[in-house]
């Protein structure tokens, strides 16, 4: 257990080097089980950069998701940001599909979770978007994340995982992968259905203008009680 724990730790500084930028990332977040097959999440997330001096986006998220089989989930999310762009504040609409598999490997205590994320982002609903300003973007995303579970700890749970981002527009083609993301923390499961996570993630932009990033988030969860959604006989 104690040398899981140390790579965890020690992930974020294997392999990386030329700091640009640190980033600090804050939200909130609110979680629901609606009956045995939905669930329902709400997240507020407020992201700064610049060395976590200037403010670059806030976005409110909704995302539903359904348990299709055993261990398979498809999830639909909404996300409207405002984004910093060295100018003003510009607005973003964003939705993404999402298809999930995670299982236990219980001799080691081990989960395995992938994710396929397919998003489509644009500046407004109007059609004037398509013609005179063309902002949209679709990205292709996978993640795949290993997280550590133990009896003696059960209210801590240290994971880590890497996700790598497919921009899907002609000119990107020819440079494969767009960015990719490296990350470890933990999760806290308090008392009375509250839950803290801490996380830190490298980020590398490649390209023509290739960007590498330190970021650090932290999330506070709550999840409502199931009664609140049962259907009164």
């Amino acid at each position: 257990m104690k040398k899981i724990l140390i790579f965890f730790l020690f992930l974020p500084f294997i392999g990386i080097t030329q700091t640009k930028d640190a980033e600090l990332w804050t939200g909130i977040a609110l979680k629901a089980d609606l009956g045995d097959k939905f669930g329902l999440k709400y997240e507020g997330q407020t992201r700064f950069f610049k060395n976590a001096s200037v403010l670059r986006q806030i976005y409110n998220e909704i995302s539903l998701d359904y348990e299709l089989i055993n261990n398979v989930e498809l999830g639909l999310s909404y996300r409207f940001s405002q984004k910093w762009n060295d100018v003003n504040f510009k607005n973003e609409n964003r939705f993404s599909f999402n298809l999930e598999y995670g299982d236990k490997i219980k001799p080691i205590n081990l989960k395995v979770k992938g994710r396929a994320r397919y998003q489509f982002a644009y500046d407004r609903f109007q059609v004037i978007n398509d013609v005179i300003y063309p902002d949209q973007k679709s990205t292709f995303r996978f993640k795949l994340e290993l997280s550590y579970s133990d009896k003696k700890i059960k209210r801590i749970e240290p994971f880590a995982g890497a996700e790598i981002f497919k921009t899907l527009y002609e000119p990107s083609i020819k440079n494969g992968v767009d960015a990719y993301r490296l990350y470890a923390g933990m999760d806290f499961d308090l008392p009375a259905r509250h839950e803290v996570s801490v996380k830190y993630i490298f980020e590398k932009e490649l390209g023509n203008a290739p960007f590498n990033g330190h970021i650090y988030a932290i999330e506070y969860a709550y999840k409502l009680p199931n009664k609140l959604f049962k259907k009164k006989k």
